[in-house]
């Protein structure tokens, strides 16, 4: 499943319909317009840059991992590595890909997507944002280089990655 958001206008899927604009967003394979999907309304108690960060989150696409069912296989690729993470019942999650921290797969609790601060979106994976997740072996923390894409591996892909193992 590769998530994104189309772009307004043009072959891409957004269109203008006089002065009303429709947008298509793509995700987990269907077109919803703008008006069926849950919009954000912004918050008078945080900043406008904290709003734009929600907001933009939305637009580059991600996923929430209370959506996604156990075993489901994702492949996070950032800036530096590909992590694969396999979620668990319990809503941790085996993931590997990381030379130091994670060379084989271990079992992590993924707090969520920061932009790098404090700000934490939880239990969310979006692009333009930095996967944390907590290692049994480290005290704080672990935060990722910034997600560049996110797809989840299908049923024949994960016996094709099995089996090369």
């Amino acid at each position: 499943m590769k998530l994104k958001a189309l772009p307004f206008g043009g072959a891409a899927g957004g269109r203008f319909d006089g002065p009303n604009l429709a947008v298509r967003l793509y995700c987990d394979r269907q077109y919803r317009p703008v008006a069926q999907m849950p919009s954000f309304v912004p918050h008078f108690n945080l900043s406008d840059e904290v709003n734009h960060q929600i907001v933009q989150s939305e637009i580059e696409g991600g996923v929430f991992l209370k959506d996604l069912p156990p075993a489901t296989v994702l492949q996070i690729q950032t800036q530096h590595h590909l992590y694969t993470a396999v979620l668990q019942d319990d809503g941790s999650a085996l993931i590997s890909g990381h030379p130091e921290f994670c060379p084989q797969p271990v079992q992590v609790a993924i707090a969520g997507s920061t932009w790098g601060g404090s700000m934490l979106k939880r239990r969310f994976v979006g692009r333009g944002m930095r996967l944390e997740f907590s290692h049994p072996e480290y005290k704080t923390p672990i935060v990722t280089s910034s997600i560049q894409d996110i797809r989840e591996l299908s049923s024949a892909a994960r016996l094709r990655n099995h089996a090369a193992v």
